[in-house]
């Protein structure tokens, strides 16, 4: 386990983000701007960028899957795209 989720694992509950606001799986960090994600049982998928410039999703065979603003709206399509059930994902109209 790295230093930094170690250290993430032991920060007051208050401190946090709660599993109802954020998307399914384990994300790290890997690299700076680069995340990547996995649920346990499967790879997520990917995301690079930063605040600045936007982020770009990739899906799990690493195709793109689009260009967000929030890094948290690029991980929620991730787990969408993966077939993931996402913690607070609504559902598609055809």
């Amino acid at each position: 386990m790295s230093a930094r989720i170690r250290k993430a694992a032991k920060a007051p509950a208050g401190t946090r983000t709660t599993a109802a606001s954020r998307p399914r799986g384990l994300w790290v960090e890997v690299e700076p701007g680069f995340h990547v994600g996995n649920d346990g049982r499967q790879y997520l998928g990917s995301i690079t960028g930063n605040i600045v410039e936007g982020f770009t999703a990739f899906g799990p065979t690493s195709e793109v899957i689009g260009r967000f603003e929030q890094l948290d709206e690029a991980k929620a399509a991730v787990v969408l795209v993966a077939g993931a059930p996402a913690a607070d994902a609504e559902p598609l109209l055809s």
